[in-house]
């Protein structure tokens, strides 16, 4: 049976007592007052933000923003709380939203206990952390969630160290703020040297039901996207690339239903890009000291959102991946995707302030924040990019991109969009009716057509003709098979970024720091492929490995 109303009340009124954070909601008078008070430009600066997230590094009177472990105890419920001058609920964690900073230490065993009082079940997932499975915190998976007014407690080992973060994997509570940072200090020295840390928590946030916006989603794909082609693009495009090569383009781009601009799902038009709970208006900011080498742990705690992060004026050098020590690697911007973490050294010598720059893949918005030598500096905010279009190779045609159709005299190609969707009925003098297999064709006598030319057909797989078009292509509908040549990106920067206007960091380009022990022959084997087999024997024996 569930408590009621008033009892989980009582429990909260206890636990806020006993942790020292404010006992009542706050209403919006009670903000713009205390904002007031204390000097800052923003009630958001204020409000029922945890002190790791206060502008300047600023403590308040409302939470103390920062768990110690190894034994931490979090209590969750809604509140009302101002985001970009808007009043908008929330799920708080420990009467802050973001939650507060969780520090753990290397070789500690973590007790955290997690008090709902939500009238809905919830979760805390460890996102990133080696741990029993019955304590990673999905519900349905690893165990049955928190049932309001219930308490669980998390128990495991602390075995690793690094930048992470911590959110809830029921519903769409994490869309709703209920996300916060994790910091496990190493047991060890670290293998860099700074003199400061900040912590760069970037997330999206909706004022739209969270649930509107999947069924928006599903009725159709594009609902946030207005950054579509126009008739003035098409008319820019034939100026640059002629009538025919950009009409061939949209065409495929028809055929296939899909957009070239199909960036991001969720974008800026229901979205507000938030640094540590701030929007770009309220401008977070922090301090250093001219000289210094400071710290940025920035972690992508949004939904739906990849993010270029640049600092202009400010060499950055990535020492951490995901919690991962990695090989210093000098770069002046990085994309981090969603629920991705990079530890940043950042060392300005001039007493100037600097603008941290998140921009939106798709360009659609951005978050900022102001890195400066004294308070109420701040830097100007770079200029916004345009959307990218995507190109074949986002489908993984790459070899048929650099083809030169113009040499390919006697062939018509109005239906040849880069070789998918070929209308062989389209070639002059060839009758294609009975060519359902291509094997014994001799391209030699096809006059008119020059093959030396054709360099991007090279790796085409002509084994089984032109018959993968007769046979939906793929599941675009428009590759034939042997068409598509998927291969590694692991050394591209990502769509809408020039890698020749700056340094971008590239997932080839993070290599450990250390090599892990070569792994010794196996002393057992376990059959882990049911889920019984695994409940019952793998996942004691995961529990028992780590516990060692």
């Amino acid at each position: 049976m569930l408590p009621q109303d008033d009892d989980i009340h009582q429990r909260w009124e206890l636990y806020m007592t006993r942790s020292n954070i404010i006992t009542h909601p706050l209403s919006r008078r009670q903000v713009l007052k205390g904002g007031a008070a204390l000097g800052l430009g923003s009630a958001a600066a204020i409000g029922l933000s945890p002190a790791w997230a206060n502008p300047w590094g600023r403590t308040n009177v409302y939470s103390k923003g920062v768990e110690e472990g190894p034994v931490v105890s979090l209590a969750i419920r809604r509140e009302s709380i101002p985001i970009d001058g808007q009043e908008a609920s929330t799920f708080s964690i420990n009467g802050t939203s973001p939650g507060p900073l969780i520090r753990l230490k290397e070789g500690q065993d973590a007790v955290l206990r997690v008090t709902n009082l939500l009238d809905e079940s919830t979760s805390i997932h460890w996102h990133g952390l080696i741990l029993p499975p019955e304590m990673d915190g999905v519900p349905g998976v690893s165990f049955a969630g928190i049932a309001p007014g219930e308490t669980f407690t998390y128990r495991f080992p602390v075995r690793q160290n690094g930048t992470y973060w911590y959110h809830s994997h029921s519903g769409m509570q994490e869309q709703l703020g209920h996300v916060g940072p994790l910091i496990i200090d190493a047991a060890e020295r670290e293998t860099f040297r700074y003199d400061r840390e900040h912590v760069i928590l970037l997330t999206d946030w909706t004022f739209e039901d969270p649930m509107s916006v999947f069924r928006n989603l599903k009725t159709m794909e594009g609902y946030y996207n207005f950054q579509e082609r126009t008739v003035a693009d098409f008319f820019a495009d034939v100026r640059q690339n002629g009538l025919a090569p950009t009409a061939e383009m949209r065409g495929m781009w028809a055929k296939m239903r899909m957009s070239s601009r199909d960036i991001a799902d969720v974008t800026g038009s229901t979205y507000t890009y938030l640094l540590n709970g701030h929007s770009p208006e309220e401008n977070w900011s922090a301090l250093f000291k001219p000289g210094e080498r400071v710290r940025l742990r920035v972690i992508n705690g949004s939904a739906m959102s990849y993010f270029d992060v640049r600092i202009p004026g400010l060499k950055m050098t990535v020492v951490a991946a995901d919690g991962q020590p990695v090989q210093p690697v000098p770069v002046d911007e990085f994309r981090i995707g969603v629920a991705e973490t990079y530890d940043v050294l950042v060392s300005p010598e001039d007493d100037q302030a600097y603008t941290i720059f998140a921009e939106s893949m798709d360009r659609s918005g951005y978050a900022r924040a102001t890195l400066a030598p004294r308070e109420g500096m701040q830097a100007e905010i770079p200029d916004h990019r345009q959307i990218a279009d995507r190109g074949m190779e986002a489908m993984g045609a790459h070899g048929m991109t650099s083809m030169d159709h113009s040499t390919m005299e006697g062939m018509d190609h109005s239906g040849m969009s880069n070789m998918q969707g070929m209308d062989h009925a389209s070639m002059e003098e060839m009758d294609h009716s009975a060519m359902s297999n291509m094997e014994g064709m001799d391209h030699s006598n096809m006059e008119g057509i020059d093959h030396s030319d054709m360099s991007g057909m090279n790796n085409m797989d002509h084994s089984n003709g032109m018959a993968g078009e007769q046979r939906n292509m793929l599941a675009s509908g428009m590759l034939a098979a042997g068409d598509a040549q998927p291969g590694s990106r692991y050394g591209q920067v990502g769509i809408g970024i020039d890698p020749d206007e700056r340094r971008v960091l590239v997932y080839r380009d993070l290599k450990a720091f250390r090599h892990g022990p070569t792994a010794a022959s196996p002393d057992a084997s376990l059959n882990c492929t049911s889920p019984a087999t695994w409940n019952a024997t793998c996942g004691r024996s995961t529990a028992r490995s780590l516990a060692k």
